[in-house]
């Protein structure tokens, strides 16, 4: 049976039945263009039933926007995320992309961000230990410090460290570059310890860690444990306790980590810095 419904003007009318697409007559009689009736959005205010729908072709090629079902191969529109994806690093102006017309476009465009994302990851790797850590708990005189938070760090290093870990570390900065000569279980714990400390510090924009404490166990299978902790802060002129090439490393870090970040949000669509 159908219905047919009065829209908020006189000129609109929709039609709507069980067994047909839902189609808008801009006037009774007038037939209009169709839409997939899994497409419509209805709300209620009052008498009056209005509903919202999205065109069913690809506003870039024209193709028609499909669900994919098991007799039908289907083509879906691009979420706006891609879309703005592409426009930033083809340098262009698309402002609909589907399957059919986008599906190269979008994927060569996220593979340059995760290429780049590779690139920053083993530049923290390469650099992680010249992030400065103390076991002083003040500065010298001079030095303009704001504190951030408490930072902590617990490993437990087994038969199974590298897999274990490499499932545990955040994926900001992969896995962790333990290759130069460390090969006893408690230098890898403190390794492990110290990229978890400064990762952590970089997310609340600190530069420096003071305060560092470390503390050794053994678990009852015989595995080792680090237990590493200290303060995060953010000094303003680290040239009064680090020469320049030592500073110039910290800015490296601190810089990537910030790219890192950047392409997080490219990912997510969102180009505004």
């Amino acid at each position: 049976m159908e219905r047919l419904f009065a829209g908020p003007s006189s000129q609109l009318w929709f039609k709507v039945s069980p067994f047909l697409p839902l189609h808008i007559l801009r006037s009774p009689g007038h037939q209009g263009f169709p839409i997939s009736i899994d497409m419509a959005c209805w709300s209620e205010t009052g008498s009056v039933r209005t509903v919202g729908y999205m065109a069913d072709e690809c506003g870039n090629c024209g193709a028609k926007i499909v669900e994919a079902s098991t007799f039908r191969t289907g083509n879906a529109r691009k979420s706006p995320a891609d879309v703005k994806i592409v426009n930033f690093f083809e340098n262009g102006e698309y402002t609909d992309l589907c399957e059919k017309c986008g599906e190269t476009l979008v994927y060569y465009s996220r593979k340059k961000i995760s290429e780049q994302a590779g690139a920053l990851k083993q530049k923290l790797q390469t650099n992680i230990e010249n992030f400065p850590m103390y076991t002083v708990s003040t500065l010298p005189e001079g030095c303009r410090v704001k504190l951030k938070n408490m930072v902590t760090a617990n490993v437990t290093v087994g038969t199974g460290f590298f897999n274990e870990f490499s499932q545990g570390v955040s994926d900001m900065f992969g896995a962790v570059n333990v290759s130069s000569g460390m090969s006893h279980k408690v230098n890898r714990g403190e390794a492990a310890a110290r990229s978890i400390l400064v990762e952590k510090a970089l997310s609340m924009g600190a530069n420096c860690i003071l305060a560092v404490d470390i503390d050794y166990g053994v678990t009852g299978n015989n595995a080792a444990t680090v237990n590493m902790q200290g303060t995060a802060v953010a000094v303003e002129n680290l040239d009064i306790v680090m020469d320049e090439q030592e500073r110039l490393g910290v800015e490296i870090i601190v810089e990537a980590y910030r790219q890192l970040l950047r392409l997080d949000r490219w990912r997510a669509g969102d180009f505004l810095d």
